[in-house]
């Protein structure tokens, strides 16, 4: 696993600011310069944390637990493979 750049962090900051403002993925966190891991949070009923690390070929977002959700070599791939995750939009609604 690698570290995220401050490109990458800018670029992660820049796809989810042009998503819509009701979209699923409500935003990123980071702790450092260089972090190991960013977080993509998500809200609908309940606020969710989803773990961003990187890998020897590109990216990965994991569930809560740890559990590989989408792999892709780039950010932006990767955001449109989570969104096209079968019920990843369902779980997300509001009861």
């Amino acid at each position: 696993m690698g570290c995220f750049t401050p490109s990458e962090l800018e670029e992660i900051d820049r796809l989810w600011r042009e998503l819509p403002a009701d979209h699923m993925w409500t935003g990123w966190a980071a702790s450092g310069h260089e972090p190991e891991q960013v977080w993509i949070f998500r809200t609908r009923a309940h606020w969710r944390r989803f773990p961003l690390s990187k890998s020897k070929t590109g990216f990965v977002i994991a569930d809560e637990i740890g559990r590989p959700v989408a792999r892709a070599k780039t950010l932006p791939a990767l955001l449109a493979k989570v969104e096209s995750i079968p019920g990843i939009e369902a779980l997300s609604e509001d009861p």
